[in-house]
């Protein structure tokens, strides 16, 4: 199974038209690679979000990682990414507290949102219907 990482849509300008996902830097300039690069991996999904704790969460895109290996990118850390699906899918009623909704990159471990975003897949990319 995929890991699933939620991207803050302030932190994500530019990474569908670079077909990317780059990773945030810290205070000191430099990239989080060991707490957020390192769990990444090819085919995991990604999606872009928008939200605040306690309110819905917009998913505005969801993406395949398609590589371990970083590509070029401007004084960043990126992993090439298929953006898969693109609108706005609105999930309300979750039975917890978004608290990571502020964070630029995290893992999501919500079964409830994982689910939503797995059902934005296309088909080739989601489990037959017997699991």
């Amino acid at each position: 199974m995929s890991a699933f990482f939620g991207i803050d849509e302030h932190n994500a300008r530019g990474y569908i038209d670079r077909s990317t996902v780059c990773f945030p830097h810290l205070p000191d300039g430099n990239a989080d690679l060991h707490g957020i690069v390192s769990p990444i991996r090819h085919e995991d999904i990604v999606f872009i979000k928008q939200c605040t704790p306690q309110s819905s969460m917009h998913i505005k895109a969801v993406g395949i990682v398609q590589s371990d290996f970083s590509v070029a990118g401007k004084d960043e850390v990126c992993l090439p990414v298929d953006w898969v699906w693109q609108g706005e899918k609105v999930l309300d009623n979750l039975d917890e507290v978004l608290a990571l909704c502020g964070e630029p990159l995290y893992e999501e471990h919500n079964i409830m949102v994982q689910r939503e975003i797995i059902e934005l897949l296309p088909e080739k990319y989601r489990l037959p219907r017997e699991w």
